[in-house]
């Protein structure tokens, strides 16, 4: 058979096709996780003093007990602001890890994309190769 270019010109182009496609529904489903990820991060920060006003009624909840207010200071006042901000930095560090995590997998599988695409491209490269060698032994016979 003699050695056709073409075929393997044909097979490294359906290669970066392929290699494209993957890396653009990567990218949006990153995209997407990001997005999606997000909105809790959002949500915990804006709850301290945004539409839901956390902070402030849970002030007003102590200061209508009489446990807070002017030159009034409770331990047990002390206590749940104390808790209420180790826990929403709690869930606003779990939201960010989660966040985080989901999108190194992303990144992951771009990676083993790439490799995979250089990994084919060699195979191609040396099918190539070894189609050269087969016809140059094949001229040599004929001589």
């Amino acid at each position: 058979m003699a050695f056709d270019p073409s075929i393997y010109e044909q097979q490294r182009r359906n290669l970066q096709t392929s290699l494209g496609q993957q890396q653009a529904l990567n990218t949006y489903r990153r995209y997407l996780a990001e997005t999606a990820g997000q909105r809790p991060i959002t949500q915990i920060q804006e709850a301290a003093f945004g539409i839901q006003k956390q902070v402030p009624r849970l002030t007003a909840n102590y200061g209508q007990r009489g446990l807070q207010g002017m030159g009034v200071r409770s331990g047990v006042y002390k206590k749940a602001l104390g808790d209420y901000a180790s826990e929403r930095t709690k869930q606003l560090g779990y939201a960010q890890s989660d966040l985080a995590n989901q999108l190194r997998g992303y990144d992951l599988a771009a990676t083993q994309g790439q490799e995979s695409y250089q990994e084919s491209l060699k195979d191609i490269e040396s099918n190539k190769a070894r189609q050269i060698a087969a016809d140059a032994a094949a001229l040599l016979e004929l001589r």
